[in-house]
């Protein structure tokens, strides 16, 4: 009776082994699921798309190799859109890696390059290798219509305010600004403070223009630091309200340029220099007001014998003096002195000298 409950016992066992396993799946279609963060933006006469690709088929069976995917567009009337393959005009193909991000550059026909601004809303089906789909993504809006001119002459000019950029200019047209990208290309050693807001300038920053009443053909980018090696491109971009939507219509970017620059530029010259005798210390105290550039490596004091008819010396040594204040002990009584003062950045550029003064220990 045991080994027959046992032997019972091991066949149920069996039976529930044979049929889990047994169990079996519906075969996939390999149909990618449909993209759902599709992104347009309108460069010129092309339209950058952006997406992310699905990892999973419809029925989350991961996807292997590049997958196909077709791009269209439809020019609706009015704000509302319905989704039609034989409404949608095809404007490229692709096959993309799965669970990456996607892109792709739509080159515009020619009725959507000209005349007045207009939307026109872009999609993305991804294929199976039957060419079935799962369904377009999400509709991604960009403006059609005449863009922008682009800019071209773009030249840079390192001054000590920053970076001056100088372009060809073009008519005004409503709303549109000048859109300028910035690139930190190779991070200085020591970075280099703002002259303004005293702060290291970021890797990327974008700047923008108001060109609606007018172009003005150039503009100061005083976030630019001295002593840093930037790239900028710049490009028109318009922006317009269509069917509710707000848009950008944006022109072809210019070729970037890149700037070395350097800090050749003397901090301001020091201001305020008072020069008073101390008979009992056998000795002339200067100071003068501070100088306050963000980079500034300190102050060389200047002295001329004026009774002993000598030159214009350098008194302060080889190193910048760093507070706004000096003291002259080697001097004769009876001898009239002239003193100047300059600033020398950390560069080592230096100012021009000071309005001098004069000044003269008295007789015993």
């Amino acid at each position: 009776m045991k080994l027959a409950a046992l032997v019972a016992s091991g066949w149920v066992v069996m039976l529930a082994g044979c049929g889990l396993a047994a169990n079996p799946r519906p075969p996939t279609l390999w149909l990618p699921k449909p993209v759902r963060d599709l992104q347009a933006a309108r460069v010129g006469d092309t339209v950058q798309l952006r997406w992310t690709m699905p990892r999973h088929t419809t029925d989350n069976v991961e996807l292997r190799g590049p997958q196909r995917a077709q791009l269209c567009w439809i020019q609706p009337q009015g704000q509302n859109l319905a989704f039609s393959k034989k409404q949608c005009r095809v404007a490229g193909n692709g096959s993309f890696e799965p669970d990456k991000p996607a892109q792709f550059a739509a080159s515009l026909p020619a009725e959507l390059k000209q005349g007045t601004p207009g939307a026109v809303a872009f999609f993305v089906e991804l294929e199976n290798p039957a060419g079935k789909t799962a369904g377009p993504s999400n509709a991604a809006w960009a403006a059609a219509g005449a863009a922008p001119p682009g800019v071209t002459g773009l030249e840079l000019q390192a001054v000590q305010d920053g970076v001056v950029l100088h372009w060809v200019e073009a008519a005004p047209q409503p709303d549109m600004t000048m859109r300028i990208q910035r690139t930190l290309v190779i991070p200085p050693k020591a970075p280099k403070p703002n002259e303004r807001n005293g702060a290291p300038p970021p890797q990327e920053q974008t700047l923008e223009v108001d060109l609606s009443g007018g172009d003005p053909g150039g503009a100061l980018d005083h976030d630019a630091s001295l002593d840093h090696i930037y790239r900028y491109t710049a490009q028109r971009v318009q922006h317009v309200t269509l069917d509710g939507r707000m848009l950008e219509l944006a022109g072809a970017p210019s070729q970037p340029v890149m700037i070395d620059a350097k800090d050749v530029f003397p901090p301001a010259v020091p201001q305020g220099l008072v020069a008073v005798a101390d008979d009992q210390a056998h000795a002339i105290a200067l100071s003068w007001r501070p100088d306050t550039a963000p980079d500034l490596a300190g102050y060389v004091v200047y002295r001329r014998d004026r009774t002993a008819e000598m030159e214009w010396e350098r008194i302060s040594g080889q190193a910048p003096v760093v507070p706004p204040s000096f003291e002259d002990r080697n001097v004769t009584v009876g001898h009239q002195y002239a003193y100047a003062v300059s600033a020398v950045d950390r560069d080592g550029n230096e100012s021009t000298r000071s309005a001098p003064v004069t000044e003269a220990l008295s007789q015993p």
